[in-house]
């Protein structure tokens, strides 16, 4: 009988233990709700982690580009023309961007581009016989928090290798003499920095910055410092092809000659022009601008224009003016004249952001 009870009880204690180290369904419900709520904080760490490196990715991509120029002007004496036209009228330049290239270790594209015109007699960007160099997405050339970008096709193009050209994510700095003077006559002086035809869809161009068109600029032209001057800054929105400068259209300012005034290429920045690889600073389109609020006069939701915006939105931006802006929180990266990088926050005062578009303004630029 003892024996029975003995054996009673370790059957008992066992079965007990048994139940005691189950879960119960509130106690699997309670697991659940921790582990998500577990998760809810961890994501948004480390979606901020991921952007955070993005964001150090498109800095060096800056820096790099700030030193390719600077290493240009070392070996040319100048900083590298915004464009440069060589062709006639409505032509589109090849811009920086491909003139720095031999600078970042992708010598071989430039010398493809340059070999082409010379032995095709290419004259400019959009030419079809480029199309093959402008598909090519260079990774120095991209911000990758912009993930969008490498899907995006040309807006122009009556070819699909056309179509397939590509943008970047950067744009070099022109000016924002307009803005800070409120002056922009028609043909160039000695005084203004800015020339304009009025043409809402162009708007004026400034050359004040330090990336200009067909106008290599000295560093000693930078009296405001080069630490002071923006040189190359991020952009989001109505991107175009990667090689392209400016768009030129109409007469030399002032002409070369009497004769076929508007088939000779540009000297310098032109009033007809629509400036695609650099931007003006200004006022009305600031860092992030929202393309919902204004969009560009040529704005096609059809093309492929992103993003898409109502039919209400107002198209009041011209392309000279369209803004600097990033995928990254609260502010565009740029780099200076100086080969520095720096984050500038969207709440910055206009008019140490105008200040920074100038190369020449005289102000004293404080920036935290």
């Amino acid at each position: 009988m003892t024996q029975f009870h003995r054996s009673h009880r370790m059957v008992v204690v066992r079965a007990s233990k048994v139940r005691t180290s189950a879960f119960t369904l509130v106690e699997l419900l309670v697991v659940i709700a921790i582990i998500g709520v577990l998760v809810a904080l961890l994501l948004p760490a480390v979606q901020a982690a991921r952007e955070s490196a993005r964001r150090m990715s498109c800095v060096n991509n800056l820096k790099n580009i700030s030193l390719a120029c600077l290493n240009y002007e070392s070996s040319k004496g100048t900083l590298p023309p915004g464009s440069v036209n060589q062709g006639g009228a409505q032509e589109s330049g090849l811009g920086w961007m491909v003139w720095i290239l031999p600078y970042i270790e992708q010598s071989g594209v430039s010398e493809q581009a340059l070999a082409q015109m010379s032995e095709n007699g290419i004259r400019g960007a959009y030419d079809e016989r480029l199309s093959e160099l402008n598909s090519l997405l260079l990774p120095m050339y991209l911000c990758p928090s912009d993930t969008e970008l490498p899907l995006q096709n040309e807006k122009f193009g009556s070819s699909a290798a056309a179509r397939n050209r590509k943008g970047m994510s950067y744009a070099g700095v022109s000016g924002s003499y307009f803005s800070r003077t409120g002056s922009c006559p028609s043909t160039k002086n000695g005084t203004d920095y800015c020339v304009s035809t009025g043409d809402p869809l162009l708007g004026r161009n400034n050359f004040d910055g330090l990336l200009i068109q067909d106008w290599p600029v000295e560093l000693q032209e930078a009296t405001d410092g080069l630490s002071n001057s923006l040189l190359v800054g991020e952009r989001t929105y109505q991107i175009r092809a990667w090689m392209l400068g400016a768009y030129w259209v109409g007469q030399t300012d002032p002409p070369r000659g009497r004769r076929n005034r508007s088939n000779n290429p540009p000297g310098g920045p032109q009033p007809s022009t629509a400036f695609f690889g650099s931007k003006n600073v200004n006022d009305v389109a600031l860092l992030n601008h929202d393309p919902y609020d204004a969009c560009y006069y040529a704005h096609d939701n059809e093309l492929g224009d992103r993003p898409q915006v109502p039919d209400s939105t107002p198209n009041t931006l011209s392309v000279n003016d369209l803004p600097f802006a990033s995928r990254h929180p609260g502010g565009v990266n740029f780099c200076y004249g100086d080969g520095s990088t720096r984050f500038l926050n969207d709440n910055i005062a206009v008019d140490t952001y105008l200040a920074l578009g100038s190369r020449n303004g005289g102000e004293v630029v404080a920036v935290e």
